[in-house]
């Protein structure tokens, strides 16, 4: 299915192949990961579990259309906005939970049954919230059919090897997790040497999305790390696992279905990287935080214990 990406830009191609490559490493290395018993665990959560659906299926997309009505942007570049926010499922949830001391268990159920429902629900979605004549440019189907490929496809399969496999699922994880990683900085390098080209311009695209697109950004990645912690009950670890998980969008999904919808507006692109960095930033940072706080207020109880048994 050919995919363009920018126009007339001569390393399309690599940077297709850099996309699909970053989504079947990502998604195989994710299910090496996990296993049944670890995806059904948090389901007698059942109510962390709704309220994740609930918060990144419509609270999320519900609050993009009013940030991008409010802040006045180019439409084309609100579409980019719209595509992250409509793509749930981000791979890096258990790592952050992982970083912030939270239940990683219940990250990792969030994760594998948000990005299963991506496939469909992003493209759902979008035909309700994108401009018209930018809804017409996909062909939904082909991008579903897409996404089930190169997201179902080697996330079950690194299911299946860790669980029929596991001594070889052990041996094999921690190169898939780094040839995942290695997949976004070959995208990276190649979306840079497409600006070192002069064909199109990083950083003039940048100035031409302009300063209310990227403060759209940062209030959206803030309100639903907001929603998130708020929504997600009483136990901290809980709520810590929903904030994160919740700002952090698909990125797979959305470099794949924008590529698709926006090919002749790269600005509308550069905003989609835009979002994955300041996601990633924000969630990572108050991760780390968080986890500090956990191990001080740990090591302050284990003194504690030591000087009530003296």
């Amino acid at each position: 299915m050919p995919l363009q990406m920018l126009p007339d830009v001569g390393l399309t191609l690599p940077l297709e192949i850099s996309i699909y490559l970053f989504l079947v490493l990502t998604m195989f290395s994710m299910g090496l990961a996990l296993t049944t018993r670890r995806i059904a665990e948090p389901l007698r959560q059942r109510r962390m579990v709704n309220t994740a659906f609930f918060i990144n299926l419509l609270l999320i997309p519900v609050a993009a259309i009013l940030i991008v009505r409010l802040l006045p942007m180019d439409p084309a570049v609100a579409a980019g906005i719209l595509i992250v926010a409509c793509a749930p499922g981000s791979t890096i949830g258990p790592k952050l939970a992982e970083f912030s001391k939270g239940n990683i268990s219940l990250a990792i159920s969030i994760m594998f049954f948000l990005s299963v429902l991506a496939i469909f629900t992003t493209p759902a979605t979008l035909t309700l919230v994108l401009p018209g004549a930018i809804v017409e440019r996909v062909d939904f189907v082909d991008v579903m059919t897409t996404l089930t490929i190169f997201i179902m496809v080697p996330m079950t399969a690194g299911l299946a090897i860790n669980t029929w496999a596991e001594p070889f699922a052990d041996r094999i994880r921690d190169r898939a997790f780094l040839l995942s990683n290695l997949s976004i900085v070959l995208f990276g390098i190649i979306f840079i040497t497409v600006q070192i080209t002069g064909e199109v311009r990083f950083v003039d695209m940048f100035f031409r999305v302009g300063i209310l697109p990227v403060l759209a950004v940062i209030l959206l990645v803030a309100l639903s790390m907001l929603l998130g912690y708020l929504l997600g009950g009483p136990e901290r670890q809980n709520r810590q696992v929903l904030a994160t998980s919740s700002a952090n969008r698909n990125l797979g999904v959305s470099l794949l279905v924008g590529a698709s919808a926006l090919a002749a507006y790269g600005e509308a692109f550069v905003i989609i990287i835009v979002y994955a960095i300041v996601q990633t930033l924000v969630s990572g940072l108050i991760a780390v935080k968080w986890g500090q706080m956990e191990r001080r207020k740990r090591r302050q109880e284990a003194g504690d214990k030591q000087d009530i048994e003296r």
